[in-house]
């Protein structure tokens, strides 16, 4: 499966460009908005832990928001390092 797949991580390619910090923190440095303010990656794992332990469907909805949205702004965040200088 290893050679179907490309990883590539993009910590590497923000710390190029003088962008330092967790994901968030560079998302704010280069203006990506997030609609869900204040879920972090700890929240994320108290969400995991209300739906897999109480059944709780809204943990479970917002977690998958959350994830979403992690993914969806990876793309915008390579485009914003790609056009960003330094």
């Amino acid at each position: 499966m290893a050679d179907i797949f490309h990883h590539h991580d993009l910590m590497y390619d923000c710390w190029r460009k003088g962008l330092h910090g967790g994901f968030k923190a560079v998302e704010r440095q280069l203006g990506i908005v997030r609609q869900l303010e204040g879920v972090d990656g700890f929240q994320a794992v108290i969400l995991w832990g209300r739906y897999r332990n109480h059944g709780d469907e809204d943990a479970l909805a917002l977690l998958l928001q959350y994830n979403k949205e992690d993914v969806v702004n990876l793309k915008t965040l390579r485009e914003r390092i790609d056009e960003c200088g330094g």
